[in-house]
């Protein structure tokens, strides 16, 4: 008896999850546009530390914490995230790069926040 290892309905299967995959990375991948008007908002215990329009910047700028918590946070065109913290859990560096509206990346030990503000703020969709 000759078996073919997958069968059509298989064969179907595979090829449909695989173009529903490519259409939902192409869709989040050109719905990734940058928000016209992004702000970033740096705070430290309630306090505005530093606001930056991260399109208008031309090279990357640095800002150095110090405190029981030494940080160090990169803004770069369109983007800004904690490069480096001595935070026990670094779950702030973890966070990686903020780029849409309504992105926060929050350092708990340093009660360090960074949030972007803009026009358009998204709902976040992941769950961490």
């Amino acid at each position: 008896m000759n078996i073919p290892w997958l069968k059509t309905g298989d064969k179907i299967l595979i090829a449909t999850v695989t173009v529903l995959a490519a259409v939902i990375l192409i869709w989040n991948i050109l719905g990734a546009s940058p928000d016209p008007d992004v702000t970033a908002v740096i705070t430290q215990d309630g306090r505005v530390i530093k606001q930056l329009d991260l399109l208008n910047l031309d090279e990357p700028e640095y800002l150095y914490l110090t405190g029981t918590v030494s940080q160090v946070i990169v803004a770069e065109r369109g983007r800004i995230r904690f490069l480096e913290s001595d935070c026990p859990n670094r779950t702030c560096v973890n966070s990686g790069w903020l780029t849409r509206a309504g992105d926060r990346a929050v350092c708990v030990p340093s009660r360090v926040v960074i949030k972007i503000v803009g026009k358009n703020p998204e709902m976040d969709t992941r769950a961490y």
